[in-house]
This record gives C-alpha cells, sequence and structure tokens, in this order.
C-alpha cells in the first residue's frame, strides 16, 4: 500500500536549474518572482479563457487563483472584491500544514518517532474513557494517515466524534481522547477532522505553545507569511484540523516549499525526507478527484485532453486547495467561500482542468 507518489523523485530536479535573466522577471516583496506564462510554458490566450470562466460564474464566492511554474509566479488573479492581502478561510487545507509542522516538531526531537502511542504524549489526560488494547495502540502515524480508527467519521452526523460535537465541547483534547473506537487502528480509512486536531494538540504539548506560535516560528515565519489567522478552541488550543485564514500566495508557497523539497529560498524549512514519505499513497481514498492519502496530503492522477498529470494536493471545504505537480515544477492555489456545497469543490477541479489544458505539451 505505501507506494511512493509517482513522479515525486523528479521533484528535486528541478531545484537545479540555471537562473532567468534578471531582467525578464519582476519581484514581489513577499518572496515570489513573476514571470510572463508564455516564458513558463502557458498558453496565455487559454489561461486568459480560464480567467473569464471564472468571471462568468455566477455565485460571487471564488476568490483566486495562483499558479506558479519553475518557482515563478505567472497568474496571480483575485475574485468578487479580493485581493493579495486578502485573508480566506482554507477550512481542511490547514490539515496538510498540521502535518507539516509534525514533520517539523518530530526532525526536532519534540516528538519521538511517528510510532510514537498517543496517548503516550498525553500524561495529563490519563485515564481515557473506552480504554481498550486498540486506543493504547494508536501512534501518531495512524492520525496522520486518518487511520487511528477513533469513531469520528466526518460523513456520518451520528458518529460520535463528528465534528460539530467537538465545536460544542469544552475541552477538545479530552473529546477526542475519550471517543470509542470503530476500528483497529491502521484497518481502515477514514476522513476524521479529530485526528488533525489531535496531532495539532501533540504538537502544543511537546513544545509548550500553541500550535499556531509554533508554526509562527517554524514555518511562516521561514516563508514570509505575515498575514494569518487561526482558530482556538474555548481553551485557548489551535483548532488544527482547519480554519486558517491566510494569503493566497502564501498557499502557493506551501505547495512551493513541497515541490522544492522542503527548502524556501536556499533555506531547509522542512526536512526532505518527511515530504517524500508525506506523499506516499498509503490508504485507497473513496472520493471521485482522489486516489490515495499519505501523512495530510491527497494524490491524484488526472487525464486532460489525452495528457495525464500526478499530483498531490492539500484540500479544503469549498473549494480550497493546493496543488503541487512535480513533474511540471507546477503549483495551482485556489480559493473559495462556497462552504458546504458541492458546486465550490467542482468548480475549483473545473479551474484546474483549464489550467492544465493550457499548459505547453513541451
Amino acid at each position: 500500500m505505501q507506494h511512493v507518489f509517482l513522479g515525486f523523485f523528479l521533484l528535486l530536479c528541478g531545484c537545479a536549474q540555471a537562473e532567468p535573466q534578471p531582467a525578464t522577471l519582476t519581484p514581489f516583496e513577499d518572496g515570489w518572482t513573476r514571470s510572463e506564462p508564455e516564458d513558463e510554458g502557458f498558453d496565455p490566450t487559454a489561461l486568459a479563457e480560464t480567467i473569464s470562466f471564472i468571471e462568468d460564474d455566477a455565485h460571487g464566492d471564488f476568490r483566486s487563483l495562483v499558479v506558479a511554474r519553475n518557482g515563478r509566479l505567472v497568474l496571480d488573479q483575485y475574485f468578487n472584491g479580493h485581493g493579495p492581502d486578502s485573508l480566506n478561510d482554507i477550512r481542511s487545507a490547514a490539515k496538510s500544514i498540521t502535518s507539516t509542522l509534525v514533520g517539523i516538531a518530530l526532525a526536532e526531537g519534540l516528538i519521538p518517532s511517528e510510532t510514537t502511542p498517543v496517548l503516550s504524549l498525553f500524561p495529563g489526560y490519563l485515564p481515557v474513557a473506552h480504554d481498550e488494547a486498540g486506543k493504547r495502540a494508536i501512534t501518531v502515524e495512524h492520525l496522520l494517515t486518518m487511520a487511528s480508527g477513533l469513531d469520528a467519521n466526518a460523513d456520518d452526523p451520528a458518529s460520535p466524534g463528528y465534528e460539530d460535537r467537538m465545536w460544542e465541547s469544552e475541552e477538545w483534547v479530552r473529546f477526542v481522547l475519550d471517543l470509542p473506537m470503530a476500528n483497529p487502528p491502521g484497518e481502515t480509512w477514514m476522513y476524521a477532522s479529530a485526528n488533525s486536531f489531535l496531532l495539532g494538540a501533540a504538537v502544543e504539548e511537546a513544545s509548550g505553545q500553541t500550535l499556531v506560535a509554533y508554526a509562527e516560528q517554524k514555518l511562516f515565519a521561514p516563508l514570509g507569511m505575515t498575514r494569518y489567522a487561526w482558530a482556538e478552541t474555548p481553551t485557548g488550543r489551535t483548532v488544527g484540523q482547519g480554519n486558517l485564514w491566510i494569503r493566497s500566495r502564501d498557499m502557493a508557497k506551501i505547495g512551493q516549499l513541497y515541490l522544492n523539497g522542503g527548502r524556501w529560498e536556499g533555506k531547509q524549512v522542512v526536512p526532505e525526507d518527511w515530504i517524500r514519505r508525506s506523499v506516499e499513497e498509503r490508504y485507497p481514498v473513496p472520493w471521485q478527484g482522489y486516489d490515495h492519502y499519505g501523512y495530510g496530503w491527497y494524490t491524484h492522477e488526472l487525464e486532460v485532453r489525452g495528457r495525464m498529470f500526478s499530483y498531490f494536493l492539500a484540500s479544503g471545504n469549498g473549494g480550497n486547495k493546493i496543488y503541487v505537480f512535480p513533474e511540471e515544477q507546477m503549483v495551482v492555489v485556489t480559493q473559495s467561500a462556497a462552504y458546504n456545497t458541492g458546486y465550490g469543490q467542482r468548480r475549483s477541479f473545473e479551474i484546474l482542468k483549464r489550467v492544465l489544458a493550457a499548459v505547453d505539451e513541451s
């Protein structure tokens, strides 16, 4: 089951490309460099048609489309009153960022390993309800892969750990640790926000600070991310499973960080090995438009006009996406506020296909 995502090892190849002539590029203050679409292998007419498609959409809740290739920004478009400095709640796409922070915490030794039992990271909460061998066997890796076995099915309102119930509780860590088990750990993939929240809380326990404070120091500051907001629980913990408000260009930075093997502006921000292991195909995902799940990231293969594209992605409610294409050295970001609708996800997927159709086959 643990197959390495196709094309991943091409990820590092693009890092050694020759630098372009500075005269052809325009730098942004936030670390990005702009290049013209045709200089990076795009059909500008097809991209313009993609923009027209978005502008013709009647819903009025699509926010932005950002495309980077070869480390340069080639498209940076905003809609419905939003601009480059606008923040948008990317919902569950934040799960991929929480996974990134877990990788940093592991590298620092704050969390011993992926095989560390989760309950050992929360000694102040012992004993827990439904204490059984299965719960004691849950590891950090089980949380990362959505295979903890906790009864917290995000697609089933009757599930004891359904996310709305967590929001209604006062002490979220206690709520999650006291959940019953639905399956043995590692047996079944089940999308559950409780897993990602507990991962963030584990980083908080290990680091002695909130997850957002840890992110500020270890991830956001190195990437030059200066505008963001992350929701808190009633007890002041960071909502690690979602509800992170950030800018579109900063979402693209996260994608570019993964494309660069964990490096940004020459600095190793995230361990290269963690980047590789995060996008290994570990569990199949039973949803259209997704193939497998790794450590907080999905993988997918998509055919557009007879050409196959392999990519991994962070995905959030409403159509908030970070798409990363190692073979094409490309990142595509969509921001949308079409929360709890069917069309939000479909629209972002359609926009992605239109962007891919604009990529020069050479």
